[in-house]
């Protein structure tokens, strides 16, 4: 199962939520619901947040298993 790590890319690129939010013109409150995994958004919505954290749109995901064990996609094509 894929997981959104948004809250995670964001952080590690230094940008606060309500930055997020401004540069891709969604509520902060909407932003933070899909970060803490309530809400599922558009992929409109995530393509706007790709171009602003500087990824692909399937950057935003990672698989759950790998994630609770530590590893990242870039590990799992490694193998």
């Amino acid at each position: 199962m894929k997981k959104l790590i948004i809250k995670q890319l964001r952080i590690d690129k230094k940008i606060s939520q309500q930055e997020l939010a401004n540069q891709t013109g969604i509520n902060r409150s909407y932003l933070s619901a899909i970060e803490n995994g309530n809400m599922l958004p558009t992929p409109e919505t995530l393509l706007k947040i790709a171009r602003v954290l500087n990824c692909y749109y399937t950057d935003l995901y990672v698989e759950e298993d790998l994630q609770e064990i530590g590893l990242d996609n870039q590990t799992k094509e490694s193998v």
